[in-house]
């Protein structure tokens, strides 16, 4: 992938989707198949994990932030005021996440002991991004909030008229973002400035994916979106004739994006044009259902779930599906790969995580 990532070679970081450009694309191969190597269930559903620090750390909707080992051992757990959509950033030795109670949260990484916290005017819902530094999170109150990343001192905020749902990207220090009011930004990370703005045809959950080809997004009116990274200019759409609440992934040549039609489809970068499309799961939304899910990208595997009753390895080049594992979605979550194991959720209040099929270990049920 092109453009520089905010990162040093000594700190430990975990995001959502990957990296801070939010692409999905993972930089190493992991290929199925692989075998279930624990479970665990808790008191809420999963949301998306994050990996760091040889731990997964992830959120439930009870309103619990969470760190296991890798072999499924409770490291810390912290109780917030209300519902925790997000994953959780790792930032060196720190971990942020927004909850529902409006506010942001700042975590010891190895503890779970509070470090600071900042009150928004809404809900939190969206992933914190960081560059140098500092820390960044969108909320419902229409503001984006920028904290040192150590202290929580407010460095700036700046408001841009709607809600903020998705999580924000960031790419050789600016940040951007999608609004539910379905205006594109991007931000100076150092001031807050607005460097440019553009219009999408429809309201915008969808976290970007930014790489040096450009911006991504999809609407809920169904549009999948580029932008041009340096002007804001949108470069093509393509009308799904579904809503897009998922966020896409990138790789050099190749855009890859979930969408409510219950498939997942793999666009050129350049212009827009089809390559495939795949099932997703059973491919069968139940009424009023919704797919958040993301993909992620690891070599010449396409990772999809989970959603409509499966985890899902599809081949880079075809489409095709290379391994499945039913859960009992749907499920808004993605999966987190790295350390050498895949975690996801089940759509439920159980975490999964698996393994390479080469290692011959037995598979443990429960902790």
């Amino acid at each position: 992938m092109n453009g520089t990532l905010s990162t040093t070679t000594t700190r430990a970081e975990a995001h959502f989707r990957g990296n801070l450009q939010r692409t999905g694309w993972l930089g190493f191969t992991f290929h199925p198949p692989l075998r279930l190597a624990w479970e665990r269930t808790f008191d809420g559903e999963v949301r998306s994990p994050t990996i760091a620090h040889k731990r997964i750390y992830f959120n439930t909707l009870s309103g619990h932030a969470i760190a296991l080992s890798l072999d499924g051992d409770l490291v810390w757990q912290f109780t917030s005021g209300t519902r925790l959509n997000a994953s959780l950033m790792i930032w060196g030795d720190r971990a942020y996440c927004g909850c529902n109670d409006a506010y942001f949260y700042c975590l010891d990484a190895h503890t779970g002991e509070l470090v600071w916290k900042h009150k928004a005017g809404a809900a939190i819902q969206g992933n914190f991004a960081a560059f140098d530094d500092a820390v960044f999170c969108g909320a419902y109150d229409g503001f984006v909030y920028a904290f040192d990343a150590a202290t929580g001192d407010l460095r700036w905020k700046v408001y841009v008229n709607s809600g903020i749902n998705c999580s924000i990207a960031e790419m050789d220090g600016v940040l951007y973002f999608g609004t539910n009011g379905g205006t594109v930004y991007a931000l100076d990370a150092h001031t807050g400035n607005v460097l440019w703005q553009a219009r999408a045809p429809g309201g915008i959950n969808s976290t970007c994916a930014v790489s040096a080809r450009g911006l991504f997004t999809g609407t809920r009116t169904g549009q999948l979106c580029a932008f041009d990274l340096a002007t804001g200019r949108l470069c093509w759409s393509q009308d799904f004739g579904a809503r897009i609440y998922a966020s896409p992934a990138l790789d050099d040549a190749f855009v890859y994006i979930a969408s409510d039609r219950g498939t997942l489809r793999k666009l050129r970068i350049e212009d827009g044009a089809p390559a495939w499309e795949a099932i997703i799961g059973s491919g069968m939304l139940p009424p009023g259902g919704q797919i958040w899910t993301c993909p992620t990208l690891t070599g010449d595997v396409v990772w999809i779930g989970p959603a409509l009753g499966k985890i899902m390895a599809l081949d880079w080049a075809t489409g095709a599906s290379r391994w499945h594992y039913p859960v009992e979605g749907p499920s808004s979550s993605s999966v987190a790969i790295g350390e050498g194991v895949l975690a996801s959720s089940t759509g439920g209040n159980r975490l999964l995580v698996f393994r390479s099929m080469e290692e011959n270990e037995e598979p443990r049920r429960e902790k």
